[in-house]
């Protein structure tokens, strides 16, 4: 199904995890400044879990609308990553398998859903600092390295 996958993390010894499945969009501006959604956990880049029915690009699609209020457009897959972490104040360990996209914000059709989350724009490097979980800068660094950004 996957390409190779990098692996961040480690695992609790005796603890069962369960792989949950996301989309997440790089989307960097005109500025070089980079999308992120702030929530009260911290940064995370936009998107989240893939439901089940749902392929990567809709989830994502469904995600950034819900988060943001705009659409959103896939330009390219940008790879795929994923990292073991503790959840639910550690009941729940789960392995995030994220499929990663650079992308662009499309206009805007509602108000967000989400009403704990907001969109930032950070510059790249403060964006790497400030996210969260390692998968998801790796990404970032992955789009960083990449010979046709749009």
């Amino acid at each position: 199904m996957s390409p190779s996958i990098t692996q961040f993390g480690k695992k609790v010894p005796g603890k069962v995890y369960v792989d949950r499945p996301g989309a997440y969009a790089v989307i960097v501006n005109a500025q070089g400044a980079v999308a992120l959604i702030r929530v009260p956990q911290g940064y995370f880049l936009p998107g989240g879990g893939i439901d089940p029915n749902e392929d990567a690009r809709s989830a994502l699609a469904r995600e950034v609308l819900e988060e943001t209020g705009h659409e959103v457009h896939v330009v390219r897959e940008l790879g795929w990553a994923a990292q073991f972490l503790v959840a639910r104040h550690e009941e729940l360990y789960l392995n995030k398998v994220g499929q990663f996209f650079v992308a662009r914000l499309g206009p805007k059709r509602q108000a967000p859903h989400e009403v704990d989350h907001s969109l930032e724009w950070l510059p790249m490097a403060e964006a790497k600092k400030r996210l969260r979980h390692e998968f998801q800068s790796w990404a970032l660094a992955r789009f960083e390295s990449s010979h046709d950004r749009p």
